[in-house]
């Protein structure tokens, strides 16, 4: 139909009498597709008997540099670094068969261009015949595709050095592990043995998958010699220094200015929602807000906590609002608070904050939603920390979801927002996670002597990517401004003290517990239907949609510190406003060669003029793939891909691009570090001003599981969020968008079961 002229409309607000329509998951949504895609079968280079020869040199290298731990623990595998030329990092394209022939075990990967083997001296042998003779087209194909062959030796092991160790005292340690168990063991059995004879005390922390971590104590009582015995096992992945983790503070905060008065925030009527606090503890004397701390589970007591960080979380949690006179950007959402006094103000380990966080979430599986603004050091770039993937862990265990502080980058010289930045500012640990919701912090307030404007990312604020280039932040939200030279001032936020009285502050811990109360409103107001259990991944997946909602559409650079943007308000990660339509669907993927899909899609007639779709289409979708903490890189276990365009037959044609076009096609490394490829949030956005002629609209999505990932043994479920809004707000979007689902005849109900509490 023909779009009639009409004057340009205010902006529009999400209606509780709008909400966001679930569409479940259906089995007829399920088809099988044609052909495995994938390249594979081709030389890269020209496989000949230089080639050969110059490889097999690299082999003898490799060996020759693992002698000696192989003498020591002849039983045990020794390890090599199969270096993947950048066209063969795709799975189609890796040695898997050459590894199969040679006997050697797979064991996961380093670097993104790093496949990992273990080898016994036979196996050795074996490869190096295989490199020199075996003249197959799939071998060849396959020795085309490594560059180099090195050995994972005591500098992978330890590239700190040994004397890092003992400075520290304490360590972090993970085994190589395999697909056949009796390595695994032999692996165990070793370390523990070595661990005991050494007198060494030490924990194991439990992973979703495999062998433990030992976090080993006391190491600076021993002599260096003893020390070797552990550093020239072969099993030995990785050990490190074990890392302290600190509140996320960037000053102390006792700024004059803000005095706290006999008002407080009142406790609702209704029953809010809960969010635990993961932290420093909240002071019995901050009894501005004592009514909304509902519980405690204290694992460290003064003096080693002076509660200062916690109860400042916490009062942002109870009354943030409220505390900052009712700012429009910060939510009117409060929580109570589930107090986990976990942190010692001077710093925790690693390896203390896991064991008390696992205990804490098995006491209150409850409570869904836990606030995390501590930090510990910058991302790596290829390897998920321990405590990160400790998160991930619990959060599939428990079904929670963990709301992570990006951290603060405080160091010299400032960062000047909108200038490329080539500061060491990415984002500490553990924002990482790919399971939790990590949140950047942007300036609310305009002010004399602020280092950043409103809207903008805070000059602390750390930036992503996560390791592979996994995108992080997903979020950004008030923080609080600073002041010249770094001092908090009016631009920065107010909070409560243990001595109940307020204070100015910045941080990305206080834009964490702003955005954790709106997740935890999000997840209460979905709960309760019998069809629909709310998962960390639709609740995150909402907050995620609701802040590109609220927000431009970032190119990449600018996500790197924006994220998705600021949710506005928790209604709009529930509730449509009049100008748009929106629907959440389940898709229950099967790996391989299923494809879901959702056809013909319902276009509101409004927004379509002379045959042509002219809107915004705005996707966000969010999924809990497998994870495997000894797969290095590829920690991340499953991809799924995302189409929305034109259905042609049995193809679809994507016409809604993720933000960074140019990672759609082209080599693996392209399609991971510019397309989000394995990144489990996929953000995809588009504009239509000129309108696009298509017959039938349609969604799709499939599923890949990496090499060596056992088939799944249940479908993976994924939460997709589809809007389609118009570019002049147009208010009878909702109403058409509603008549042309009607006439889908897919089963279909109202998202939210209730109406978020606002005060």
């Amino acid at each position: 139909m023909a779009r009639k002229n009409t004057p340009a409309q205010p902006l529009l607000n999400a209606r509780v009498e709008n909400p966001f329509i679930h569409v479940p998951f259906q089995p007829g949504d399920l088809s099988s597709i044609e052909g495995g895609g994938g390249g594979g079968g081709k030389e890269l280079v020209e496989v000949n008997a230089a080639y050969r020869q110059a490889l097999s040199r690299t082999l003898a290298g490799a060996s020759s540099a693992l002698s000696r731990e192989q003498m020591l623990h002849p039983q045990a595998l020794t390890h090599l670094v199969l270096k993947l030329r950048e066209k063969g990092i795709a799975k189609t394209h890796r040695p898997i068969l050459v590894a199969e022939e040679a006997k050697l075990q797979p064991a996961g990967h380093g670097q993104i261009d790093e496949m990992l083997v273990g080898a016994s001296a036979n196996s050795l042998d074996v490869f190096d015949r295989v490199i020199l003779h075996r003249d197959t087209k799939k071998i060849r194909s396959q020795l085309s595709v490594i560059e180099s062959i090195e050995p994972w030796d005591r500098q992978r092991r330890n590239p700190e050095g040994s004397h890092r160790l003992l400075e520290n005292g304490r360590a972090v340690l993970r085994l190589f592990q395999y697909q056949q168990g009796s390595f695994n063991a032999f692996n165990y059995e070793t370390l523990v043995r070595i661990l005991k004879s050494l007198s060494l005390p030490f924990v194991q922390i439990d992973q979703g998958r495999g062998l433990p971590v030992f976090g080993i104590r006391d190491l600076d009582k021993i002599q260096d010699d003893a020390l070797e015995q552990i550093l020239d096992f072969p099993g030995i992945r990785t050990i490190y220094a074990e890392k302290l983790f600190l509140p996320v503070t960037t000053v102390q905060m006792p700024m004059s200015g803000a005095v706290a008065t006999q008002a407080q925030p009142t406790p609702q009527p209704v029953t809010l929602p809960t969010v635990a606090v993961f932290d420093s503890g909240v002071s019995s004397d901050a009894k501005l807000i004592e009514h909304f701390v509902k519980s405690r589970d204290p694992y460290v007591l003064p003096p080693d906590t002076n509660y200062e960080h916690g109860t400042a979380v916490a009062s942002l949690v109870a009354g943030g609002a409220f505390f900052n006179d009712k700012h429009a950007w910060i939510p009117t959402t409060p929580a109570y608070v589930h107090d986990v006094c976990a942190l010692e103000v001077s710093g925790s380990y690693m390896s203390d904050l896991e064991l008390r966080l696992q205990s804490a979430v098995k006491k209150r599986p409850d409570v869904k939603v836990w606030n995390i603004s501590i930090g510990g050091d910058a991302c790596d770039d290829s390897h998920f920390s321990d405590i990160a993937m400790a998160l991930d862990q619990l959060s599939d265990k428990y079904q929670v979801l963990f709301v992570v502080a990006a951290g603060n980058y405080n160091d010299l010289p400032r960062r000047e927002w909108q200038k490329f930045s080539t500061l060491a500012d990415r984002i500490s640990s553990p924002g990482e996670s790919v399971r939790a919701l990590t949140v950047g912090s942007i300036s609310h307030i305009d002010a004399a002597g602020a280092l950043s404007a409103i809207g903008h990312p805070a000059p602390y604020s750390r930036c992503g990517p996560g390791p592979v280039f996994t995108p992080k932040p997903d979020i950004t939200h008030v923080g609080g401004g600073v002041h010249a030279p770094w001092n908090a001032g009016s631009a920065s936020l107010k909070v409560l003290w243990p001595d109940n009285q307020l204070r100015l502050g910045f941080g990305t811990s206080y834009a964490a517990p702003l955005a954790s109360c709106m997740a935890a409103h999000a997840w209460q107001a979905v709960a309760g239907r019998p069809s629909l259990n709310p998962s960390p991944s639709l609740v995150k997946a909402l907050m995620i949609h609701a802040a590109q909602l609220s927000s431009p559409d970032y190119d990449s650079y600018h996500r790197r510190y924006l994220g998705a943007g600021r949710p506005e308000d928790v209604l709009k990660a529930l509730y449509d406003s009049d100008d748009s339509f929106t629907l959440v669907f389940q898709a229950n993927l099967v790996p391989g060669n299923m494809r879901w899909r959702k056809t013909p899609y319902p276009i509101p007639d409004v927004l379509i003029e002379d045959g042509k779709f002219r809107g915004e289409v705005i996707i966000t979708a969010a999924y809990a793939p497998p994870l495997d903490p000894n797969s290095g890189s590829e920690y991340v276990r499953a991809n799924v891909e995302l189409s929305f365009g034109a259905i042609t037959g049995d193809t679809i044609q994507g016409m809604v691009p993720m933000d960074s076009d140019e990672g759609q096609s082209g080599y693996e490394i392209a399609q991971i570090s510019a397309g989000g490829k394995w990144s489990p949030v996929k953000v995809h956005r588009a504009k239509f001003p000129n309108g696009t002629a298509v017959l039938q609209w349609g969604l799709q999505a499939k599923a890949r599981l990496r090499a060596y990932e056992p088939e799944l043994t249940e479908a993976l479920p994924v939460n997709i969020i589809v809007t389609l809004r118009s570019l002049d707000r147009d208010p009878k979007v909702r109403a058409a968008g509603l008549k042309a689902l009607s006439q889908c005849n897919w089963v279909h109900t109202p998202l939210p079961v209730r109406v978020p509490i606002r005060v």
